[in-house]
């Protein structure tokens, strides 16, 4: 257990820095997500050589390393995402294995759409979006259309690195009180 608090205050640290350098200056930086990457997986290293399981443990943060990476690889890949974001994840992966990350996929996911939300309705342009959104749909349906003609290069993006950070304390903090978040704020 001691492993698994060691690396969710390691990971907690990392996505901080990742959230305030997402937020300063709209990048997530490698010297923050390849160190954190292999230190995931040093520390999932470590704790399956001391549970004597080193081929679950290990194979658990490998596979988790390789879904946060693909799934917001095909992002970015449309366009939708940025590099550091995708290693962010990764990271993310690398430190919880790939079950824990599958939660946090969808949390971050659920925490960018509020974000772009409050974002629209904040700066007035709640309409703007919504014929935005209806140009890109018809854009899209053309069989040789890319996101990157769809979608002005003037459009807001929500900082993702953000997203994740604050999803995966979201998710931290239910597997640490053992509920969920929303039980412990009296909402349902």
């Amino acid at each position: 257990m001691i492993w698994q608090y060691a690396g969710w205050a390691i990971l907690a640290a990392v996505l901080v820095v990742a959230a305030i350098c997402d937020l300063r200056r709209g990048t997530v930086p490698n010297w923050l997500t390849y160190p954190a990457i292999l230190l995931g997986l040093a520390l999932g290293l470590a704790e399956g050589y001391a549970k004597a399981d080193l081929g679950g443990v290990f194979s658990d943060r490998i596979l988790g390393f390789g879904l946060g990476f693909g799934v917001l690889f095909v992002a970015y890949l449309m366009g939708g995402m940025g590099g550091g974001d995708v290693k962010l994840m990764a990271a993310v992966g690398a430190f919880l294995g790939w079950r824990d990350t599958l939660d946090v996929v969808f949390y971050s996911f659920l925490v960018a759409v509020v974000m772009g939300l409050v974002i629209m309705v904040w700066k007035g342009e709640v309409w703007v979006v919504a014929r935005r959104l209806l140009v890109a749909v018809r854009i899209l349906s053309l069989p040789t259309a890319k996101l990157n003609e769809a979608v002005p290069a003037n459009s807001r993006v929500v900082p993702f690195g953000f997203a994740v950070c604050l999803a995966t304390m979201w998710f931290l903090t239910e597997r640490l009180a053992g509920r969920s978040l929303l039980d412990l704020v009296g909402v349902f």
